[in-house]
């Protein structure tokens, strides 16, 4: 379907121009979208907590070519379906390594589809500026710009659900063309491969309260068609599987425990993996963490999600969707940001939507003062990350001074524009200035920001050594993020350990050993006795009060102790 035509224009040359304006709008939030998610995979480790775990998995899938049941730590991991851990596997095959940026690489693909997705909706309902706005706003939120440079699972999920609820959308404000409807139960099969039960009820709640509202929908939606049994194909290509692998131990972790348990934390259904009151936030959690993970754009954010002139689904679809997410993430005891990101993108496009409308006839008060408070955040933020930065890790402040020197000036031309009533041009200005800004942290800023992280790696590589010198390195207790860590960095599952009186024993074998001792344990004293005769190897890590939790402790027996020298 071909957007309606710009007023003034004669229809074909109104047909040429809007079809021309749709490819070039698509090939240029995919080339920024590409230059944002692909610069910096490759300049810093993996990071805390999610990433090295995921590594593990996804090590541990590809060594043993097991693809039905992710494992961890030799142990069936079942918080999340394998569709975000076969991406990896493939990912890390086509590069011939598990270095973080194949890990990284599905995670930024998946971020790139997203954008140009978006885009290519909000070019769909209204117009190729709408899409350029949506999807360029959706790729630099704070929020989406972190989760795409991170291997973690969330990222997928998010194009899952964006796909999904973009086609209901569609839809909704196509009623004539079948096709949407079919694609979107065919979609629940994918959605339901990257986040379990959770994601279709994601998106089968939203879009009840949509149908509640466009009521006359709802037969066209019920009606039987290919893309139920498509859907769940896909579904069952998997659960069967896994059911005859796992019987009902594997079935009730993917749809019981990980969907009730979390939702309720009830003690009898925390998942195997699952700790209770893990991330149990206070109802306003949402309300209060929102606004700052929207930045630089939360202010036309909100102002394009007051309602005045919507008029079908395409004004008011969207915030729907949201305010039905919101509600049912409120309602459960776990709360996380990343819970909320799914429907973020799409509520960029509602922003994208909004802004085209307001430019077409001229932005209110309500939308000149959020927009104009953007300028301004972007400037401040853009300007003063990089000292943000000086003060954490001591970046050299001539570095500082470069990254702030083009945010300084691309948004003084902004503001300078928007004092002479020109608030779209102030606004591309700003867009870019942050793209500007984004870029200039991965490739300056992110590297002096790893040295934090730096010494956590330091007790693997360690005993990595020692096995080349002839140690047997084995594991006690380590929690899934040491766990990932260490088969990334050893290229298999270590040997484990499971109690103190394991711990002596091994310690007091002939041969040189080297043990990775989850640390907490080890202070706490209930195998610090058993480790007598041990001798620990201080690290960087296990002299800082803010990492010694977080890396393992390195024990040697005599041995290995001798290896040292």
């Amino acid at each position: 379907m071909t957007p309606p035509p710009r007023p003034g224009l004669r229809y074909p040359l109104a047909f040429l121009s809007e079809k021309i304006g749709v490819y070039n709008t698509m090939a240029l939030a995919c080339g920024v979208a590409a230059a944002l998610f692909l610069v910096g995979l490759d300049n810093h480790a993996l990071w805390d907590y999610h990433e090295p775990y995921v590594g593990g998995i996804i090590q541990e899938m590809a060594a043993g070519g097991r693809w039905i049941v992710p494992t961890l730590n030799g142990q069936p991991y079942l918080e999340k379906p394998p569709l975000h851990y076969l991406l990896g596997v493939a990912s890390t095959a086509l590069a011939g390594t598990y270095d973080p940026w194949a890990l990284r690489l599905p995670s930024a693909l998946m971020a790139i589809g997203t954008v140009a997705w978006i885009t290519w909706l909000g070019c769909r309902l209204q117009s190729a500026r709408a899409g350029l706005w949506g999807g360029l706003l959706a790729a630099t939120h704070v929020l989406f710009f972190r989760m795409g440079h991170q291997a973690v699972v969330d990222i997928t999920l998010t194009a899952a659900l964006s796909g999904t609820l973009g086609l209901a959308l569609l839809a909704l404000a196509e009623p004539e063309r079948g096709l949407w409807v079919q694609l979107f139960w065919a979609s629940l099969g994918p959605l339901f491969l990257a986040k379990g039960v959770i994601g279709p009820a994601m998106a089968l709640w939203a879009v009840a309260f949509l149908l509640a509202v466009d009521r006359g929908a709802i037969r066209r939606f019920l009606r039987p068609g290919w893309g139920q049994g498509a859907g769940l194909a896909l579904i069952l290509a998997w659960v069967l599987p896994l059911a005859l692998q796992g019987g009902r131990a594997h079935l009730s972790e993917v749809f019981l425990r990980n969907t009730l348990g979390r939702f309720l934390e009830r003690a009898d259904l925390v998942p195997r993996t699952g700790r209770l009151d893990e991330h149990r936030e206070p109802v306003l959690f949402y309300l209060g963490r929102t606004p700052g993970n929207l930045l630089p754009w939360v202010g036309i954010w909100c102002a394009s999600l007051v309602p005045g002139g919507w008029r079908g689904v395409r004004s008011w679809g969207i915030p729907v969707v949201l305010a039905a997410t919101l509600a049912l993430l409120t309602a459960s005891s776990e709360k996380r940001m990343v819970y909320l990101l799914p429907v973020l993108p799409l509520s960029f496009l509602h922003t994208g939507l909004w802004l085209d409308r307001v430019l077409d006839r001229g932005p209110g008060v309500l939308a000149r003062g959020a927009i104009r408070a953007t300028l301004v955040l972007a400037l401040v933020l853009g300007a003063g990350m990089p000292w943000f930065v000086v003060a954490r890790v001591g970046m050299p402040w001539p570095e500082a001074l470069a990254m702030a020197l083009p945010a300084l000036g691309l948004g003084a031309a902004s503001l300078a524009m928007a004092a002479r009533g020109r608030l779209e041009g102030a606004l591309r200005w700003t867009l870019a200035q942050w793209v500007v800004t984004l870029l200039l942290f991965m490739v300056v800023a992110v590297p002096h920001l790893d040295r934090e992280w730096n010494p956590i790696l330091e007790p693997y590589l360690e005993a990595k050594k020692l096995e080349e010198q002839g140690a047997m390195v084995i594991q006690g207790r380590l929690e899934e993020t040491q766990v990932g860590f260490a088969n990334l960095t050893f290229g298999r599952t270590l040997p484990r350990v499971e109690d103190a009186q394991a711990v002596r024993e091994a310690l007091a074998q002939p041969g040189p050993v080297a043990l990775l001792l989850e640390p907490r344990h080890f202070w706490r004293g209930e195998l610090r006795a058993q480790a007598e005769g041990a001798v620990e190897i201080p690290t960087e890590a296990s002299r800082s009060k803010r990492l010694r939790d977080r890396t393992p402790v390195l024990l040697l027996n005599r041995r290995a102790v001798d290896l040292l020298d």
